[in-house]
C-alpha cells in the first residue's frame, strides 16, 4: 500500500541543538522498511538507557524512512516512539504533535485499533496528556478506546495499564489506580524485569498511598524503589524515586530526600522530572516555612515547567507561590 505522508514537516519540527546529527545514533541505520522493526527495538532501548538526544535522532532517521518508502505502519510505530523520546526530554508540545500524527496514520496504517501498536500509542498519547495536566482530555481519549475492562499482560498493554493507573490517580479513583500498578507489580515480577525506569509502580501507587493515609504501606514501596534504583537504576529513575519518597516522608527526613532528588536530577537528561522535583521541594520548603527558599526554587520550577510545556505544573508552582501549596 502506497502512503502519502502528511504529517509535520521535518523541517518545521525545530531541531533542538542538544540533538545530535542523526549520523551520531550509535546503530547501523535501517536497510529500508521491512528493517524499522528492528531499527526501532533497538531505539527503543536507547531510550529507556536515558540515551535521548540519539534516540530521538534516530526516530527521524526513521520517520524520514518510513516516510518516503510510504510505509504507515512504519510511520505510526517512528513517530510514537519519537513522541515517547520527546516527552522523556521534556518537550510535551513535541510529543504531543507526534503522538496525534502517530494516531491521524493509524487507521490506514493495517494495524489492529485494539492491538499492542494501538495500546503502546495510547499509552504515550495519554501519558503525554497527564504531565501536561490536561486530565479532563486524557480521561474521554482513554473511554473512547476499545480497551474496556480488563488488559492483557503483554508489555505494551502493561504499560497502558500502568498509564491507566496514572489516569485513576489524578481524577481521584485512588482504589483503581493502587489495583493497575499492583497488577502492574506482580507481573513484572513474573516477567523477571522490575525496571522502575521504564514502569516505576511502587513510587506511583505510594504517592497514593500517602494521600489516603497509608503512609507505612507508601513508605516500604518508595524505599524497595530507592534501593533498586541506587543498586542499578540510571540517575532519572533514582531522581524520581528520591522525589516521591520526599513527599511520602514526614518533616525533615522528606526534605532531604526531595532536596538529593533535584540534585540527582540536574545531571540527568529528563527535563519534565527535573521541573516536577523542583516544584515538590518548592511546596514542602513553604510547608517548612522556608520561604524565601521555597519562592526560589519554585521559579526554577515554573520556569523549567514552562519550558517543558506543561500548563498543569505551571499552574501548581504559581499556586505555592501564592501560598495555596497542595
Amino acid at each position: 500500500m502506497t502512503v502519502r505522508h502528511e504529517g509535520p514537516r521535518l523541517t518545521n519540527h525545530g531541531r533542538d541543538p542538544a540533538v545530535p546529527h542523526p549520523r551520531s545514533v550509535p546503530l547501523e541505520p535501517p536497510r529500508g522498511a521491512a528493517d524499522l522493526p528492528r531499527y526501532l527495538r533497538a531505539l527503543r532501548r536507547l531510550g529507556d538507557a536515558d540515551d535521548l538526544a540519539a534516540a530521538y535522532a534516530g526516530c527521524t532517521i526513521a520517520v524520514e524512512v518510513a516516510g518516503r518508502e510510504g510505509d504507515a505502519a512504519g510511520l505510526v510505530a517512528a513517530y510514537s516512539q519519537r513522541s515517547s523520546v520527546s516527552r522523556r526530554s521534556g518537550d510535551l508540545p513535541a510529543a504531543a504533535r507526534d503522538a496525534e500524527a502517530a494516531a491521524e496514520l493509524l487507521a490506514v496504517s493495517g494495524a489492529e485499533p485494539d492491538g499492542a501498536t494501538a495500546a503502546l500509542l495510547l499509552s504515550r498519547r495519554i501519558a503525554v496528556l497527564l504531565d501536561m495536566g490536561d486530565v479532563d482530555r486524557a480521561g474521554p481519549l482513554f473511554a473512547a478506546a476499545p480497551f474496556g475492562g480488563d488488559l492483557p499482560d503483554d508489555p505494551e498493554f502493561l504499560l497502558l495499564r500502568y498509564v491507566r493507573g496514572r489516569l485513576h490517580g489524578a481524577a481521584g479513583r485512588p482504589g483503581d489506580a493502587l489495583a493497575d500498578w499492583y497488577r502492574c507489580g506482580e507481573r513484572v515480577a513474573v516477567r523477571r524485569f522490575d525496571h522502575p525506569g521504564v514502569l516505576p509502580w511502587r513510587s506511583a501507587a505510594a504517592d497514593v498511598l500517602t494521600g489516603i493515609g497509608a503512609a507505612e504501606a507508601a513508605e516500604r514501596l518508595v524505599a524497595e524503589e530507592v534501593a533498586l534504583t541506587r543498586r542499578h537504576g540510571l540517575a532519572s529513575a533514582l531522581g524520581r524515586a528520591l522525589r516521591v519518597q520526599g513527599r511520602v516522608l514526614p518533616g525533615a527526613a522528606g526534605l532531604a530526600r526531595a532536596e538529593e532528588a533535584v540534585r540527582v536530577l540536574q545531571g540527568a537528561p529528563r527535563r519534565f522530572e527535573l521541573a516536577t522535583a523542583l516544584v515538590d521541594l518548592g511546596e514542602l520548603l513553604h510547608r517548612a516555612r522556608r520561604r524565601p527558599q521555597a519562592r526560589r526554587v519554585l521559579r526554577d520550577g515554573l520556569e523549567l515547567a514552562e519550558r517543558c510545556g506543561s500548563p498543569g505544573l505551571a499552574a501548581r508552582a504559581r499556586r505555592t507561590t501564592r501560598g495555596r501549596s497542595t
